[in-house]
């Protein structure tokens, strides 16, 4: 093992004494808590639209926080944020420190809407939080702020190994996404966990990696099989005590035993016996299963199907769609002959149409001289913006003229 992972890799038997199990906590409630502090730091980085490399970050530096204080001393929230907050400036993705602190409140308290004050005793309480747990987190670290992320190395993977299918990344990402919920970064180093999120997708997707030079895919990313049956095994156990997990489906585990022809997720020339069945709908990173929703009102599909059918709608045919009123033919030419008779005999009555006068209606033009001779349009009158004169001035004017 490399020097980078030997004080941040621990073996099964080493996460059951940690300092929260030596303090009386079971291992159930601790990986619980370690996921609810997670998931708060995922919720404020959706918020605060943070990329997921610094939510990874974030939730590595809480899991090995908890490696050096127990989870009774100092609440998995308050750690969280303070994660977040170093993430951010070890990414490079600030976020105002104020801003911080708003989503931080709105995620505790379960309230995205709430108007959070800045002199308030609830801000300058999380303001104090993070700025004095920042220096603990830190020294409880070692100030170790740099390490590999599994998400660029299945970059790297996918140019290794010369396959470009979408489906695979997508699987592979949302396995290393779920695996930050775990303690699964404290077990294996980065290149394990890509290994293993690869490995899963494969089984997902049904997809087989060519050997090349008679060599396995696992050989040529530089990983153990064993390392990746355990990433896996591990994985699927989260999976099934999950309280949310769906009873339909079934995670099947690897045999870490062995290299048999159906755990390698590599090209064979006789098809695998048996491969673990999946659920047709698509399983996203929460758990939550895709499933299709008829949307719109009767009355919205009463019109799409009218429209369909060639009917030209119109107003009081749409009016008397969404009422849900039958229509019929006949009915519905009688209204617009109605309509058209309407409007005709406005236009007759009035001599207007479209809002422009007719001159041949009228008895004398309306720009014409004494003897008949049209002058042209007369220019409009000069609008008067000065006071109209008194009767004292008319007759000064009349005196002087």
């Amino acid at each position: 093992m490399s020097k980078e992972y030997s004080q941040w890799i621990f073996t099964e038997e080493e996460l059951t004494r940690t300092p929260s199990a030596l303090e009386g906590m079971s291992l159930e409630e601790e990986r619980e808590k370690r996921g609810k502090g997670c998931n708060f730091i995922l919720q404020v980085g959706i918020a605060l639209k943070l990329p997921q490399l610094t939510l990874s970050t974030a939730s590595t530096f809480l899991h090995r926080f908890y490696m050096r204080h127990c989870l009774q001393k100092h609440h998995y929230y308050d750690t969280g944020a303070t994660a977040l907050y170093l993430a951010t400036k070890v990414e490079e993705n600030m976020r105002k420190f104020e801003q911080l602190i708003t989503e931080c409140v709105r995620v505790a308290q379960k309230n995205p809407h709430l108007i959070v004050d800045k002199e308030s005793k609830e801000f300058w309480k999380w303001r104090d939080v993070i700025i004095e747990k920042e220096e603990l987190l830190l020294e409880a670290i070692c100030f170790d702020m740099t390490f590999e992320q599994p998400y660029t190395l299945l970059i790297s993977f996918s140019h290794q190994l010369k396959f470009e299918t979408k489906l695979l990344m997508k699987t592979a990402w949302s396995f290393v996404n779920d695996s930050y919920m775990t303690m699964l970064c404290l077990l294996f180093p980065a290149r394990t966990i890509a290994a293993a999120a690869l490995y899963c997708a494969a089984k997902h997707c049904k997809v087989n990696f060519q050997d090349q030079d008679n060599k396995p895919w696992w050989e040529i990313v530089g990983v153990k099989i064993k390392d990746i049956k355990r990433a896996c095994n591990y994985m699927a156990s989260v999976y099934e005590n999950n309280p949310l997990k769906n009873d339909i489906v079934r995670y099947v585990s690897t045999p870490e035993s062995g290299e048999s022809s159906t755990t390698r997720a590599r090209s064979q020339k006789t098809p695998a016996e048996v491969s673990p069945s999946y659920s047709s709908q698509p399983t996203y990173s929460n758990g939550s299963r895709g499933s299709s929703i008829d949307t719109g009102s009767v009355a919205g599909k009463r019109m799409r199907e009218g429209s369909e059918e060639g009917e030209e709608v119109s107003t009081p045919v749409k009016k008397q769609k969404m009422e849900g009123l039958p229509q019929t033919p006949e009915s519905v030419k009688k209204r617009r002959s109605s309509s058209r008779d309407s409007e005709t005999q406005r236009v007759d009555s009035s001599g207007v149409k479209g809002g422009r006068a007719k001159d041949r209606d009228r008895d004398v033009p309306a720009f014409t001289n004494g003897n008949g001779e049209s002058r042209g349009r007369a220019s409009p009158a000069p609008t008067r913006t000065d006071p109209p004169p008194t009767m004292d001035e008319d007759l000064s004017e009349g005196e002087v003229a």
